[in-house]
C-alpha cells in the first residue's frame, strides 16, 4: 500500500465514526443499538382547556301570541319599548266579545232566578189558584156525570120502546113501518147522547185528576232531581259565562314579565290569530351563556361551580357566573353535553349573540389524558414511564376514571405536558432503561 492509501483509510474511519455518534447519543456507537428495548410512545396533551365557547342568550323569551281571534284596535308598543309586567301591548276589537258576554249573563240570571224559586216552593196565591181549580174541576166532573146518569136512563127507555115496537112489527100487531122508524131513529139519538156524555164525563175527571195532581206538587214541592236538573242548567250557563268573559280579557294582550320589546309582528288594522306571534319579548337582566362540552370535559363541569365568562368583544372585562344547568343527556347528532351559565347582565353589556368563553378553574385545567395501557399498578400505586432523552424513567402518578381505555392523570414535577410516555410496557423495562421508539 502507497503512503498516500495509508492516510486516507483512517480519515475515512473518522468520518464514519462521527456519522453515526448523532443516533447513538452518548454511548459509543453500535452499543446502545443493540442494548436499547424498543419501544411505543405517545406524547401526552395538552390539559383540558377550561376555556368553554358557547354563545350568550336571554334568560327569559318569550313569544308573545293572541288567544283569541280578533281584529287590532291598538298596538301601544314599538321594537325596543321598555315594559313593565301588566302592561297592555295590543288591543283587539271587542264590540262581539261585549255582546256574548251580556247575553251569557241574561241567561245565567233566568236560570238561577228559576231554581230560586223552584226550591222556595209555591206561593200561597199559587196555592188558593190551583185549589179554585180543583173545585171547578170537581163541579164540571158532578155536572158531567148527572149528564151522562140522564142520557143513560134516556137511553134505557130509547131501548125498551124499540124493543117493544120491534117486536110487535114483528107480529103484526098493527105496528107501522114509520112507527119502528121513529122508534130506531129515536134509540140511535139516545145512544149517541149517552157515549158523548160518558165522553164528556170522563174528560171531566181527567182535568179533575191534572188540577188535584197541581195541587198535591205544589203542597208537596219541587223534587231532587227537579232541583238538580235546574242546578245543572244555572252551572252550565255559567261556565258560558265565565268562558265569554275570558275571550274578553284575552282581547287586551299584556306582557308577562318586565323586559324589552325585541320583534313586532302586526299592526293595527290587522287580524290576529289564536296561538300566531305578535310581539317577542325578552329580559336580558341576566344572561344565559350556553355550552356545548365534550364527553372528555363534561366530568368537570358541576351545576354550582362558579367561573369567569370572557366576551370576545368586550376585551379585558370578565364577568361572574355560575353554572345551573348540566345536561345528563349528549346530543345526538354531536356527541356533546349542553350546558348552561347564568351570568348578571344588570349594566346590560351582554348581547344576546355574543360569543362568550367559560373558564373553570386552575385545578380542573391540570388534568390530562393518560391510555390505560400506559399504567403500572404496583403495591397499591400507579406508575407510568417517561422516555425522556432515549432513556426510560419511573413515575408516579395519581389517575381517576375516565371511561375503559382512558384515565385523567394529575401531573406532577416530572410529567408535564408534550411528555412522551411509554404506552404498552414490558418487564424488560425499568428505570434507566435504554430504549428506543418504534
Amino acid at each position: 500500500m502507497s503512503k498516500r492509501n495509508q492516510l486516507i483509510v483512517p480519515a475515512i474511519l473518522i468520518i464514519a465514526a462521527i456519522a453515526v455518534l448523532p443516533g447513538c447519543g452518548a454511548e459509543v456507537s453500535g452499543q446502545a443499538d443493540s442494548t436499547a428495548v424498543p419501544i411505543h410512545v405517545m406524547k401526552l396533551g395538552q390539559p383540558a382547556s377550561a376555556g368553554l365557547s358557547g354563545k350568550v342568550i336571554p334568560d327569559q323569551d318569550i313569544k308573545i301570541v293572541s288567544k283569541v281571534a280578533g281584529k287590532v284596535a291598538s298596538v301601544n308598543v314599538q321594537e325596543g319599548s321598555k315594559v313593565k309586567q301588566g302592561d297592555v301591548l295590543v288591543q283587539l276589537e271587542t264590540g262581539d266579545l261585549n255582546q256574548q258576554v251580556k247575553q251569557a249573563e241574561s241567561s245565567l240570571l233566568a236560570a238561577q232566578a228559576k231554581l230560586v224559586d223552584t226550591k222556595a216552593g209555591a206561593r200561597s196565591q199559587e196555592i188558593q189558584g190551583l185549589q179554585s181549580a180543583v173545585s171547578a174541576a170537581q163541579g164540571a166532573y158532578q155536572q158531567a156525570t148527572a149528564a151522562m146518569e140522564q142520557a143513560k136512563a134516556g137511553l134505557e127507555l130509547a131501548t125498551s120502546t124499540y124493543n117493544r115496537l120491534r117486536n110487535s112489527y114483528d107480529s103484526n100487531s098493527g105496528v107501522t113501518q114509520e112507527d119502528l122508524d121513529k122508534g130506531t131513529l129515536d134509540y140511535e139519538k139516545a145512544k149517541a147522547s149517552s157515549e158523548q156524555a160518558q165522553g164528556a164525563q170522563k174528560a171531566a175527571e181527567a182535568q179533575l185528576q191534572g188540577a188535584e195532581a197541581k195541587l198535591q206538587l205544589a203542597k208537596i214541592g219541587p223534587t231532587d232531581n227537579t232541583i238538580s236538573a235546574l242546578q245543572a242548567d244555572v252551572d252550565r250557563l255559567n261556565a258560558g259565562l265565565e268562558l265569554a268573559n275570558s275571550g274578553l280579557n284575552n282581547a287586551t294582550i299584556t306582557a308577562p314579565i318586565d323586559g324589552l320589546i325585541v320583534k313586532k309582528s302586526i299592526s293595527i288594522g290587522e287580524l290576529a290569530q289564536p296561538g300566531v306571534q305578535v310581539l317577542s319579548l325578552v329580559n336580558m337582566d341576566q344572561v344565559q351563556v350556553e355550552l356545548s362540552v365534550s364527553d372528555s370535559q363534561i366530568t368537570q363541569v358541576k351545576a354550582g361551580i362558579k367561573v369567569d365568562v370572557a366576551i370576545q368583544n368586550l376585551p379585558n372585562q370578565t364577568f361572574k357566573g355560575e353554572i345551573f344547568f348540566v345536561s345528563p343527556v349528549a346530543n345526538a347528532n354531536s356527541n356533546t353535553f349542553p350546558v348552561k351559565v347564568k351570568v348578571d347582565n344588570k349594566d346590560g353589556l351582554l348581547f344576546a349573540g355574543m360569543v362568550a368563553e367559560v373558564k373553570l378553574d386552575a385545578a380542573q385545567e391540570s388534568r390530562l389524558e393518560i391510555p390505560k395501557s400506559a399504567i403500572i399498578k404496583k403495591d397499591q400505586k400507579e406508575y407510568l414511564y417517561t422516555a425522556d432523552d432515549n432513556t426510560a424513567h419511573l413515575v408516579e402518578v395519581k389517575t381517576e376514571e375516565k371511561n375503559q381505555d382512558w384515565s385523567y392523570v394529575l401531573p406532577n414535577d416530572k410529567l408535564k405536558a408534550n411528555e412522551q410516555i411509554v404506552v404498552n410496557p414490558t418487564d424488560k423495562i425499568a428505570e434507566g432503561t435504554k430504549v428506543k421508539a418504534e
